[in-house]
């Protein structure tokens, strides 16, 4: 049984070479396996010598910067329970979390979280540090400096020993601390290397919040094998591609698709002539790819197209990941068919993968060279999986759509001091609702097609997937965020958010006034409202195969976009429920109007 701490001992192994490296100031900086693996155990000591005891917990409110794998491996090394969150949290979910975990230590990112977690600090808490130094506060050097040169012996922990407590987004109230053991991370993370072969030789650029999940495992993924880290940000991104080439970059399906809207974004501005050109050769080639018949004419044109795009585009898509880059992994939610589609024709591989906080939180993965697009692959090798139907309780074959429920041993321990919600998802032999909506197709690939909660049930009875025409939907250049709501509703509606910019451009050119001062007189425009009305039935129609009780009968039009911590979670997952609550008057009004319709 492997733990934490049995990783941060494997770092010694690897001394020498870079196990994290960022750009300060415009000048590069690193930290090498060693080094690291020092500085963890200065902090482990550390956090002891303050009179903390194995099993207390240590809150950690920042967001990607380099210190953060340091502190967190230094807290779960000495056997302590470390509570992540972002630093843009807000003063309810800083006391929520503080509070609710019992939290004995509070470190912040820098003095504007440490004054909101200050208020919060109950009686149990023993200090509150800061990462970036503060007048008046004390840094967290403060801590590594007492464990340098402590002799205090390190506890050993067990596999089973809590390791972290990730409290969720909270978007349908308090959130839930999920409670995730030693044995939970590092047996995900050899999981995932059997899965994805990676070596000492591969680099990873990271971009995604530290204390989310999906990206803490990428971050132990590449500890496990030696592998260095690069700290990037989406301001820098496209820059530090060129300049690092990295081998793997993970990350959500929106930094994929923001490649795919720039491509497409080029293209229309050569005029409306050679962005048609554009966009009938890619569907060409992926079309070739897609259609095995003999008789398709995509089969003779694909061919004939491929090797100019591949000269004069693909192959200026690849340069600008690097010359080494070998794959994307995407998770955090689903990837749009149509970006799955163009990358694979691009010869850039995308290796989707799927899971929990619950669950560590990795499940499932396309394997390289598997080519299995839209899909998230097979599940790991020590997870099992079963689709079950809602209704009868029985299990689905292959196939069948149901709710996927899993077991393994990164399945949580459980949400810390909430036994009731425990027992809603986690039965006692050990198997978890995940909520999600799938089936597994003939070569064992799981599908995941939406969440279970997340289904519309129309007044008629009719269950409508709000995801497939929302994916749909989000093929259009004039939309750059769609949900579909109408529960009880005789059809569904949708609330849209207009790529502003492409909007902008086009109202120019219609002779509409575009108002930035303010937009919803611009969206009420019937003009406006023409465009977005026939760009929906463009993309949603019988036609496409989609269902009487799958047209969209009526939409309101957003006039911001939705952000990360209000309407987006950190993985830039929309929180439905709070979506159609802030928005509640659109929604009424929408309502009301669909109803009418006969």
């Amino acid at each position: 049984m492997i733990t934490i701490q049995d990783y941060v001992y494997r770092m010694r192994g690897f001394a020498g070479k870079p196990f994290i490296s960022w750009n300060e100031g415009g000048t590069g900086a690193s930290i090498d396996f060693g080094q690291a693996a020092e500085i963890v155990n200065s902090y482990s000591k550390g956090f002891l010598e303050l009179g903390l005891l194995p099993g207390d917990r240590v809150a950690v409110f920042s967001d990607n910067i380099p210190e953060w794998i340091l502190i967190v491996l230094g807290i779960n090394n000495a056997g302590l329970v470390d509570v992540p969150r972002g630093e843009n949290s807000d003063e309810e979910e800083i006391r929520y979390i503080i509070e609710h975990s019992r939290s004995r230590l509070v470190i912040a990112a820098d003095e504007t979280i440490a004054k909101k977690a200050a208020k919060y600090a109950h009686s149990q808490v023993l200090g509150l540090y800061t990462v970036k130094k503060a007048i008046g506060l004390k840094h967290v050097s403060e801590i590594s400096g007492i464990g340098a040169i402590s002799n205090v012996k390190i506890p050993l922990v067990s596999g089973s020993s809590s390791c972290s407590i990730i409290y969720t987004s909270g978007s349908t109230g308090a959130p839930k601390g999920v409670e995730l053991s030693h044995y939970n991370f590092t047996e995900n993370a050899e999981a995932c290397t059997r899965a994805i072969k990676i070596n000492s030789a591969d680099k990873f650029l990271s971009i995604l919040p530290a204390w989310h999940a999906f990206e803490r495992m990428v971050k132990l993924f590449a500890l496990s094998r030696g592998c260095e880290t690069f700290y990037s940000s989406p301001k820098t991104l496209l820059r530090d591609l060129k300049e690092q080439e990295p081998t793997i970059v993970a990350s959500v399906p929106r930094v994929w698709e923001a490649v795919y809207s720039a491509v497409m974004r080029k293209a229309g501005e050569r005029g409306k002539l050679r962005k048609a050109v554009f966009e009938f050769g890619v569907k060409s080639i992926i079309d070739s790819e897609k259609n095995k018949k003999a008789f398709h004419t995509s089969r003779l044109i694909g061919p004939l197209v491929k090797p100019y795009f591949d000269k004069k585009v693909f192959s200026e898509i690849r340069a600008q990941l690097g010359g080494r880059f070998r794959y994307g992994v995407s998770g955090g939610s689903k990837l749009p068919a149509h970006i799955d589609d163009f990358f694979a024709a691009a010869g850039i591989e995308l290796i989707e993968g799927y899971g929990l906080t619950e669950t560590s939180p990795v499940l499932a993965a396309r394997r390289p060279g598997s080519a299995a697009l839209y899909t998230v692959g097979p599940l790991l090798d020590n997870v099992s999986g079963r689709i079950i139907d809602h209704e009868t309780g029985k299990e689905m074959p292959a196939g069948c759509e149901g709710i996927l429920y899993v077991k393994g041993p990164n399945v949580m321990k459980g949400y810390y001091r909430d036994y009731e919600n425990t027992r809603k998802v986690l039965d006692g032999e050990g198997w978890l609702d995940t909520g999600d909506r799938g089936y597994f197709d003939p070569a064992g690939n799981l599908v995941i097609t939406g969440r279970e909660k997340d289904i519309v049930v129309l007044s008629n009875g009719e269950n409508v997937n709000p995801v497939k025409i929302e994916e749909r939907l989000a093929k259009s250049e004039f939309i750059e965020s769609i949900l579909i709501t109408g529960h009880d509703w005789k059809h569904i509606g949708a609330l849209i958010v207009p790529h502003f910019e492409k909007l902008k451009v086009w109202c120019l050119a219609a002779g509409v006034k575009y108002n930035e001062e303010n937009l919803t007189l611009t969206l009420t425009e019937p003009q406006v409202r023409e465009l977005f009305r026939q760009e929906i039935r463009n993309y949603i129609n019988p036609k496409e195969g989609f269902k009487e009780y799958e047209l969209v009968r009526e939409f309101r039009l957003l006039p911001e976009s939705f952000l990360v911590g209000r309407e987006l979670t950190a993985t830039l997952k929309m929180k439905r429920r709070v979506i159609v609550e802030i928005y509640s008057e659109y929604v009424k009004n929408m309502g009301e109007r669909v109803n009418k319709v006969l």
